[in-house]
């Protein structure tokens, strides 16, 4: 009888022991199979923010090269379509969504959709764009099982930063010339003349040879020029020319971004070489007219040797010209130069307003005497934008500015 109950209570336990592992199996299974859709919708999300990003970007741009607002919408719709058609992105289909895009001086307020501009949206002042993809609707695989549909709505907000003066200028400036190619004047890769020997070649007026006034005596432009200016320039500030050669100072402050610290005072410690100072084999000189004559072909290809040789030699560990490992820091022979306007140049001592800021690379060490009439030299890379501006909505058009991504205001994982 005892045999009949002890094998009754075990035949039970056995069958609780199989409910419960066949519960916890199907268990198991069903979130094996719900974390494959929400894999799922974290990639296509991820994706989807990117693409909205692009396409916030893009219009953006569009609106700070003057165009529309009706051009940049299209350049969005545009974007989002070349995401759709990029390898990867081949399950992606914006059909499957609402898109709008939004208009708005402030970043921080935008409408409600399905409005597309911010009560008072004027287009001639900072105008940032907001793009929402809303209700985009995503493939199941197990979650429909259990009566889930997956949607998915992500927004970006892009426009311009705020402007931001630049720091490290060196104490030299270029005229604009708005009538010529470039950025106000300036050619990418073209060589230009920073600082003048000859005070009849400079558009400043008789006396100047375009060195600015960053305080007085010799040691201030010496020690301006190898880097120790602490002040900042900004487009729309004026600045004062600083009559007079100042030869001397001008090359042994310029010449510590070549390692060269003959006289002046200056050291290492304080005025570190660039990581790389080779030079062109032939230099640059200016001819009698004030152009630039540069007959080297020490660069690739039997060219004049230049920046992209400069950039195509890094990390130039083993060459001769390296300093990399003497404490030689990158960027230090690219100079800001604050390009002015000498519309109204009357000589000697004088006051011009910054237009731009240009980002030259010094081509050569710079003259310590006047003997050879010698310029200092420099190859325009581009305008000097801000990197380091704080997003927010104080952008103005007196300053250097990116277009940036910005929060959304009404999304916080935008």
């Amino acid at each position: 009888m005892s045999w009949n109950l002890n094998g009754r209570k075990n035949n039970r336990q056995k069958g609780l022991v199989l409910v419960m592992v066949t519960a916890a199996m199907m268990a198991l299974v069903g979130v094996a199979a719900l974390s494959i859709d929400v894999n799922h919708a974290l990639m296509n999300k991820s994706r989807l923010q990117n693409s909205a990003d692009a396409a916030a970007l893009a219009a953006a741009t569009v609106i700070d090269s003057d165009g529309s607002t009706g051009e940049a919408t299209t350049a969005a719709n545009t974007t989002l379509t070349n995401m759709v058609n990029a390898s990867g992105n081949s399950s992606m289909s914006f059909s499957d969504g609402s898109v709008i895009v939004q208009y708005s001086n402030d970043p921080e307020v935008f409408p409600t959709p399905p409005l597309t501009q911010a009560a008072g949206f004027d287009d001639d002042d900072d105008t940032f764009v907001r793009v929402v993809v809303s209700n985009y609707e995503l493939d199941n695989f197990f979650a429909k099982v259990m009566s889930v549909e997956k949607k998915l709505s992500v927004s970006a907000v892009a426009g311009p930063s705020p402007s931001a003066p630049a720091v490290n200028v060196v104490p030299m400036a270029v005229c604009e010339d708005e009538s010529a190619s470039g950025s106000n004047g300036y050619d990418t890769g073209k060589l230009y003349a920073l600082k003048l020997a000859d005070q009849s070649q400079s558009d400043m007026g008789a006396g100047n040879y375009q060195l600015l006034d960053f305080g007085s005596g010799a040691a201030t432009v010496r020690d301006a020029l190898a880097g120790g200016y602490e002040g900042r320039v900004g487009i729309g500030d004026t600045v004062l020319t600083k009559p007079g050669n100042t030869v001397g100072p001008v090359g042994q402050g310029l010449n510590t971004r070549f390692g060269n610290y003959s006289g002046g005072g200056l050291d290492a410690s304080d005025f570190p070489s660039d990581v790389y100072v080779k030079e062109p084999t032939k230099k640059a000189t200016l001819d009698n007219n004030g152009d630039v004559k540069y007959d080297d072909n020490s660069g690739a290809g039997g060219e004049g040797w230049a920046y992209t040789d400069y950039e195509a030699a890094l990390p130039c560990n083993g060459d001769s010209d390296c300093r990399i490992d003497s404490g030689g820091q990158y960027d230090r022979r690219i100079l800001i130069v604050p390009i002015v306007d000498c519309s109204g140049a009357s000589g000697g001592t004088s006051s011009f307003t910054v237009t731009a800021l240009g980002c030259f690379f010094m081509l050569q060490q710079a003259p310590t005497s006047n003997s050879g009439k010698e310029a200092v030299f420099g190859e325009f890379l581009y305008d000097c934008s801000a990197y380091g501006g704080t997003p927010g909505q104080n952008s103005d058009d007196d300053g250097p500015y990116l277009i940036v991504l910005y929060e959304d205001p009404d999304r916080e994982d935008s």
